[in-house]
């Protein structure tokens, strides 16, 4: 192949910038050089649920088990990469009494209609080959994001490529008018102060990194500067296809939005859609006309505010179908809905911990009741356990990379252990993600929201304007 069409550039050997968080903040994914696989960051966006198989992979990895060395499978691959793409939400609800086998053919279905067809027929124990991992890459144009320009000589910054090979790459550079365009050279000895100019070089612990010039031989992006990569990936050049290799791949955040993108990609969230998506959620489609399907889009749009309004959703009011949510109006539709949710019975043991289905929502408003036999009571909430007694009927509050929220009990003598079996219970309110705003982003929220039936459904008269958090968090849209 060309030089000009494929330019192999880099050979990675260590994790960039990455390390194993299971229920950690994304703070603490750091990492240095290292000999072997490494570790591996696992984060979760708004919506997305617990990737099983991809965690078992990177635990794998992490270990320095046989995802290191053996062949991935292509079910294996296929449960990871499914639920990446968040097909999953295609699947039965009786997946899980699915054999593997099964459950491989109606996956491979689904990829096949997005493109992705190698996999029809073909044997779910087989390993994954390298052909058939390229072939699903090489549509997917990754766009990486490298930061900010200090204005300083001689700046270098990280490609995030995963330890995998790359070609077809091209520099982008915002100073203040727009992305541009910069060229890629091999050293800087013949380019002069105000060119365009960067080099990409292998560091010492041969992580592939961008370098640019000092205003002598090649320009200095202007301070603030916007840089961004783009990219395309050819996999490694072994044969073998690990898992390592796939965890590695697809817990890359730069990566799994490239292929979201490119094979599954989330509608925005547009007035229409988001009023579409509150009429099927609150069955009111059976209050429009029988024929409405066969209107124009506007005339549609058009009932369904006038429909939400009588119903006390008044954010569609005087706006246009095509505008986009914002968070105070989505703000403004949750609190209508404050969420109830059991958690689970207590074990008896220490440290316990119990997951919210905030969806990587922001809560507020948190109570948290625990049932040790006679009645639900009100624990109350603390910062840590430092303080408090084998009496103290005490919790704690913690999010982890993917902003999911857990409750978490004392050992006995810091904190009370809730009694064994006791039912642990907790109302709040959603905000929004801090990240807005896509139809994937709050479609498994209102899924899971309950309203009453529309005949027995009225408007709670509620403040005029959208209220301050209360008994929760100080800041609706931040961390714990």
């Amino acid at each position: 192949m060309k030089k000009s069409y494929l330019l192999i550039l880099f050979f990675i050997i260590c994790i960039i910038g990455k390390a194993y968080a299971e229920k950690v903040p994304v703070g603490i994914c750091k990492t240095n050089c290292r000999a072997n696989e490494g570790v591996i960051c696992l984060e979760r966006k708004p919506c997305e649920p617990i990737n099983n198989a991809l965690e078992e992979a990177a635990r794998d990895c992490r270990t320095g088990g046989p995802g290191m060395y053996e062949n991935v499978t292509k079910l294996t691959f296929l449960d990871i990469f499914s639920q990446v793409l968040r097909i999953d939400r295609e699947l039965p609800g009786t997946i899980s009494q699915l054999s593997d086998k099964q459950r491989y053919e109606l996956e491979s279905r689904l990829l096949a209609g997005k493109g992705i067809n190698m996999f029809v027929g073909t044997n779910p124990e087989d390993p994954l080959t390298r052909k058939e991992l390229t072939t699903t890459l090489k549509s997917v144009s990754i766009e990486d994001d490298l930061g900010f320009s200090a204005g300083l000589s001689n700046q270098t910054f990280n490609l995030n490529n995963e330890k995998l090979v790359v070609y077809d790459p091209v520099l982008y550079v915002d100073e203040g008018k727009g992305f541009e365009l910069w060229q890629r050279k091999e050293n800087f000895s013949q380019s002069l102060g105000k060119e365009k100019h960067y080099v990409a070089k292998i560091d010492d612990c041969n992580n592939a990194r961008i370098v640019f010039g000092d205003n002598q031989k090649g320009k200095i992006p202007a301070v603030g500067s916007k840089l961004k990569a783009e990219y395309k990936i050819l996999g490694r050049q072994d044969d073998t296809v690990t898992k390592c290799e796939i965890a590695m791949l697809l817990s890359n955040p730069a990566i799994v939005k490239s292929l979201k993108d490119e094979y599954n990609p989330s509608r925005p969230l547009t007035k229409e859609n988001f009023a579409d998506l509150l009429i099927r959620t609150m069955r009111l489609q059976k209050k429009l006309p029988s024929n409405y399907t066969n209107l124009t889009p506007e005339k549609i749009y058009l009932l369904q505010t006038e429909l939400l309004s009588k119903n006390g959703i008044n954010i569609f009011t005087g706006s246009h179908s095509t505008d986009m949510i914002t968070k105070e109006e989505l703000a403004r539709v949750l609190y209508k809905y404050p969420v109830v949710e059991i958690l689970g019975a207590s074990t008896g043991k220490g440290n316990q911990r119990f997951e919210l289905d905030n969806a990587g929502f922001a809560i507020y408003d948190l109570h948290t009741y625990v049932n040790e036999g006679a009645r639900d009571e009100e624990w109350d909430k603390k910062n840590n356990f430092i303080e408090s007694s084998s009496l103290s009927k005490d919790y704690a509050i913690k999010l982890d990379s993917g902003n999911y929220a857990s409750v978490y009990f004392g050992d006995g003598k810091q904190g009370k252990i809730p009694a064994p079996n006791s039912s642990i219970k907790v109302s709040y309110r959603l905000h929004s993600p801090l990240t807005l705003l896509t139809e994937d982003d709050i479609m498994c929220v209102f899924w899971k929201l309950t309203p009453p039936v529309p005949e027995a459904y009225e408007p709670p008269p509620g403040p005029p304007e959208f209220p301050p958090p209360t008994d929760g968090f100080e800041e609706p849209a931040s961390h714990i």
